[in-house]
């Protein structure tokens, strides 16, 4: 499994760079709430990534309306 351990730090950075970069305002009382959901998200990347997948796979039922 790849690191995906990245500071508390490199999270709000990243953030701050790539929302000023398409243009995008996070309010500051938002910043917490922003960075807490990305940090969540790259647990999940993390653990989704060791499972393995192949394209014959059933990846289970797709709702059509």
């Amino acid at each position: 499994m790849s690191d995906w351990n990245v500071s508390a730090d490199a999270v709000e950075r990243y953030m701050r760079e790539t929302s000023a970069m398409v243009g995008l305002s996070i309010a500051e009382e938002y910043i917490i709430g922003v960075k807490n959901y990305l940090q969540i998200s790259l647990r999940m990347m993390a653990v989704l990534e060791v499972v393995p997948l192949s394209i014959g796979d059933d990846f289970g039922p797709v709702f059509r309306a």
